[in-house]
């Protein structure tokens, strides 16, 4: 018979996978939509701080709108203004390095090995035929008079002989004999610049449109956001979109102030190296290497490179020599070192929560979707889809496979370890933890809940018996080592103290007696501890316990399952004669608390307890009660004590 469950399953899962196929599908289909509102949004949450400090100096927000979009343009109209100066004064210098790069590629291909000489010699030898051709057709062309050679040249050459093309473009004499068709090619031509244009400016319109629309009505948008994705959860809802918002925020914010500080700095310094060093005293286009080294940094990754490609091109290919080049390589990888090791901790502060892995994952995902957009892109919306999985249990798996501290419990990862039968690397983590937060948290965080899991795995059949076996035998090996690590030895061991005797009884399974041998390292020095065998009957327990008469009987339960069997265990060792405290410790949360210890109450127990570290104060309560009890006897039954009081 098919289990509904699984079915459901199956159908949630494949639901799950469509919804996740249509909208990468949208998302690239739909992207010359998406792409302007996702940069107007990124825009606004560059832009919003500053309206909201001008709206605290009491400006209005439409007004604070206004002169924040105005400043911004004018910045970036400046920006602009400068690039494609800079851009139009080095495609005019180029052909003036073309020697020295021609030079420099062949001394480094002389470097190498003969083969780049060999080349270096038939570059040469094809130059020079190259050059002596032309010559020749230029002596032969020189022959003819002015009309013959333009005819010549326009117009196809008569020739008797049919086997030989009359313009096979070998010579002057021979041109290739084009004719032009007139076929309404220019509107077309006319049609695809206006489209390669005017498509960028479109998208610029609209971003410019929808950013002041969002800072215009940013309340309102958010009010309507709570209000659609709550669902009446307005607490939950609130705190995602307040840390999404920071975390863009400041993640712009100082992302914009080191790539502006880093493409200052570096065309500050290229002029410098350019005054110092160079014989013409400038190096060319700095302030353009400075605008792209800003501009390209916003790209995780891959920006930095691309602008460090750029002024060390120039460098090696303007100027003789590699003093310069070196000098640029330099200025580079100190600014680089600075910036990642001191400018970015300070001013990031908070990270955004992403892991390098999905930094790289994200470029490379948002780049192939929506091209170099999407490179820009990356890092913002992976914030947005981190902060979702945290507050959405649905989509909690994106916090786990994109945030930057995966949150795994320490019990988890020495049940792991115990999985894979890494029994070195499991006492590694225990003894860890027991070192740095105490036997008792490493008790209630790490071995007891490992233990819980081995048997709920092993109860719905996820362990099988000898595996659920082998993960016992070797949690008291476990137990058994770490007992010796924290073994104590006494100051002086001539003196025997009779300390009190305690008897644990495991209720129903044998992870119990791995608890009561936790008790037994941990009140070390303070009690002695007995311990009854799980399969022991329980009037045998209760016989036991009421000839040794010790100071506090423990009962541990490890749910699921022995809550009747630790009270009949109870109510055993009340019939038996035992009239001392009886602590039960059901290791666990409970909903039903209340009524479970009025169960146990009715069965005689003195006191329960919920976790091991409760289960020790408890014990060393009776302890101290018990010797207090024992101290005041002793006084009232001493006569001389009796009369001199």
């Amino acid at each position: 018979m098919v289990n509904p469950k699984t079915n459901f399953a199956t159908i949630a899962a494949v639901s799950q996978l469509l919804a996740v196929v249509v909208t990468v599908l949208a998302l690239y289909y739909a992207r010359d939509v998406f792409i302007p509102l996702a940069l107007a949004v990124l825009l606004s949450f560059l832009l919003s701080p500053i309206v909201n400090r001008l709206q605290r100096w009491g400006l209005p927000n439409v007004m604070a709108v206004v002169i924040t979009a105005a400043i911004s343009f004018l910045l970036f109209g400046g920006a602009v203004t400068l690039l494609g100066r800079e851009l139009t004064t080095l495609v005019g210098d180029l052909p003036k390095h073309k020697d020295e790069l021609i030079s420099k590629a062949r001394s480094v291909a002389g470097l190498t090995s003969d083969v780049g000489g060999s080349l270096d010699r038939l570059a040469d030898e094809v130059t020079e035929a190259m050059e002596e051709e032309g010559k020749k057709e230029l002596e032969s062309s020189t022959d003819l008079s002015v009309w013959e050679q333009w005819t010549s040249r326009l117009l196809p050459a008569p020739t008797s002989d049919s086997s030989v093309l009359p313009n096979d473009g070998s010579s002057v004499r021979k041109p290739l004999y084009v004719h032009e068709v007139k076929d309404g090619l220019p509107l077309a031509s006319w049609a695809t610049t206006a489209g390669t244009v005017l498509g960028p400016l479109a998208t610029a319109g609209l971003v410019s449109v929808f950013a002041l629309f969002i800072l215009i009505h940013r309340e309102d948008l958010r009010d309507r956001i709570i209000a659609v994705i709550s669902h009446g959860n307005y607490v939950t809802t609130t705190e995602a979109l307040d840390e999404a918002a920071g975390r863009i925020s400041r993640y712009l914010i100082a992302q914009m102030i080191i790539n502006l500080s880093y493409g200052f700095v570096l065309a500050i310094g290229l002029a410098i190296i350019g005054s110092t060093m160079t014989e013409g005293g400038m190096f060319p286009n700095a302030i353009l290497w400075g605008v792209f080294a800003t501009c390209l940094r916003f790209v995780p990754y891959v920006g930095p490179w691309a602008a460090a490609i750029f002024p060390l091109a120039i460098a090696i290919s303007v100027f003789p020599g590699y003093n310069v080049f070196l000098a640029v390589l330099a200025l580079i990888i100190t600014m680089e070192l600075f910036s990642n090791n001191v400018l970015e901790p300070w001013l990031y502060g908070s990270s955004t929560g992403i892991s390098a892995v999905a930094v790289i994952f994200a470029a490379v995902f948002w780049g192939w979707l929506w091209g170099p957009v999407g490179l820009l892109l990356s890092t913002p919306l992976t914030v947005c889809l981190v902060v979702l999985g945290r507050y959405v249990p649905r989509f909690r798996m994106l916090a786990t496979m994109l945030g930057e501290g995966l949150e795994i419990k320490p019990s988890l990862r020495f049940y792991q370890r115990m999985l894979a039968n890494d029994e070195h690397r499991a006492s590694e983590l225990l003894k860890g933890y027991v070192d740095e937060h105490g036997f008792d948290s490493a008790c209630d965080e790490m071995f007891v809940p490992a233990l819980k899991r081995i048997r709920a795995d092993h109860d719905v059949e996820q362990l099988s018996d000898s595996d659920a076996n082998r993960l016992l035998a070797m949690s008291g090996g476990l137990v058994a080592k770490l007992g010796a690590q924290l073994e104590e030895k006494p100051s002086d061991e001539s003196i025997d103290v009779e300390l009190p005797l305690v008897i644990g009884c495991p209720a129903h399974h044998v992870s119990e007696t791995l608890i009561l041998n936790l008790l037994r390292i941990g009140g070390a020095g303070e009690f002695k501890l007995n311990s009854s065998e799980d399969d022991a009957l329980p009037q045998d327990v209760g016989r036991q316990i009421a000839e040794s008469r010790p100071v506090v009987v423990v009962i541990v339960v490890l749910p699921k399952g022995g809550f009747a069997q630790s009270r009949y265990l109870c109510k055993t060792i009340r019939r038996e004669g035992y009239a001392g405290p009886i602590v039960v410790a059901c290791l666990g949360r409970f909903k039903n608390y209340d009524r479970l210890l009025v169960k146990f109450r009715k069965a005689g127990v003195t006191s329960t307890t919920t976790s091991y570290s409760q289960l020790r104060a408890r014990v060393a309560l009776n302890l101290k009660r018990h010797a207090n009890l024992t101290a005041s006897r002793l006084k009232i039954s001493d006569p001389v004590s009796g009369a001199t009081n």
